[in-house]
């Protein structure tokens, strides 16, 4: 090869099944759903690397968010895991960027927990989706109204037109309809310094 250099590729094992390649200061992916004791280790090397760190809660078998890292409990990419399982695999404060699109249970004290100061939430939800809502009810009647306050968030634009970076997504109710995106609108909440 005229003046091509080569490019070292070891391979970081999470488990006997899975290998992410590390090519550099970047690591893949996983192509298939690592269970919350393997993305710790994944997360850990991410950190490690000082790569952002934006994740997908909800996003169904395989995040639609490029360079998100998927996390529902149907993943077969991604992390396969419930939204109580994001502080035993995501260090606190160690989050850059949350999507939650069409959230199907309660996430806010979870996702404030892991995300970095300064960091956002971006909710995709439509009127009727209740954990849409901030704080949703159920994080209401647990902490009240000064819910998002005690959880160091701050509203930034509640259900405001969708996100720009979102309107090529495929959105679907919980039996599986689709939504139209029109019907969608993005909440967005920022973690305080």
């Amino acid at each position: 090869m005229s003046g091509a250099i080569a490019q070292p590729v070891s391979k970081v094992k999470y488990s006997s099944r899975k290998l992410v390649e590390d090519r550099g200061s970047t690591i893949s992916n996983p192509t298939a759903a690592l269970n919350p004791t393997e993305a710790v280790e994944y997360i850990a090397n991410k950190i490690a690397l000082s790569e952002v760190i934006v994740i997908d809660i909800f996003g169904g078998k395989i995040s639609q968010i490029p360079n998100g890292i998927n996390v529902d409990i149907i993943a077969e990419s991604g992390i396969k895991a419930s939204v109580n399982d994001l502080p035993q695999i995501f260090p606190t404060n160690s989050v850059d960027e949350i999507i939650a699109s069409s959230p199907q249970a309660p996430f806010l004290e979870q996702a404030a927990q892991i995300l970095k100061p300064g960091g956002r939430i971006y909710i995709n939800a439509t009127k009727g989706n209740k954990f849409g809502k901030v704080p949703d009810p159920e994080t209401r009647v647990k902490l009240g109204s000064d819910a998002l306050e005690q959880l160091g968030l701050r509203l930034v634009q509640d259900r405001g037109e969708l996100d720009p970076r979102f309107a090529q997504q495929s959105f679907f109710r919980t039996d599986g309809i689709p939504i139209p995106s029109s019907s969608v609108k993005t909440t967005i909440l920022e973690k305080a310094q």
